[in-house]
């Protein structure tokens, strides 16, 4: 008989046999027991939660579990009432605002819109920021069509005309002289020397 020892490859292989042929044994052993061991755990376990002292415990957990389960459903039936109320007060400002929009030329694209899925609504600020910007530009329109906006708005049209003028095809002199002349008619000075007029090339 050799004296050799096992192999390190050997002894880790015969491991896995052995443990995997017991497990099978084991495994057919309590297959057998199983259903006597369920019957029994079933039978056992309202002494077992006794013993461990949670009965009032579990009860307590469960009457809360129900009250919370009972008001989320109501909550989220509560919740899309409400949502549907949001909806419905909503539509019928937009409804208006559109209308108005025909007739004082307001961009209907930039009218805060309904979105279902929100998580929080914040639409009367957006209707409220909408209708003072709208307020603010008719403002704003009726002062310069007014006396007091005559001269801004004389002021912004001469202000065109200068741009107008730097970017057409006129001559270059002829631009400084033109522009020279709208400034004055503004009383804005803004004098163009006379020898830059002469510098630039007369075509």
């Amino acid at each position: 008989m050799s004296n050799k020892q096992i192999s390190k490859d050997n002894r880790e292989y015969w491991q896995r046999k052995l443990s995997r042929k017991f497990d099978e044994k084991k495994s057919v052993i309590q297959s057998l027991h199983q259903a006597e061991i369920n019957d029994t755990s079933q039978k056992n376990f309202p002494t077992f939660k006794k013993r461990l002292g949670i009965e009032k415990d579990i009860e307590k957990c469960l009457k809360a579990e129900k009250e919370f389960n009972d008001y989320s459903k109501n909550y989220q039936k509560r919740l899309e009432e409400k949502r549907e109320q949001v909806k419905k007060f909503f539509s019928v400002i937009r409804e208006k605002l559109e209308n108005w929009s025909e007739t004082r030329n307001w961009d209907r694209y930039d009218l805060p819109k309904y979105e279902y899925e929100s998580k929080f609504y914040d639409l009367t600020d957006r209707l409220n920021n909408y209708l003072k910007s709208q307020c603010k530009e008719e403002t704003k329109t009726a002062f310069y069509n007014s006396k007091k906006g005559q001269e801004l708005k004389k002021l912004d049209e001469l202000e065109e005309k200068a741009t107008d003028l730097l970017h057409s095809d006129m001559i270059g002199a002829e631009v400084l002289k033109q522009i020279s002349l709208i400034a004055k008619q503004t009383q804005i000075n803004m004098t163009i020397p006379m020898d830059t007029i002469k510098s630039l090339p007369n075509g």
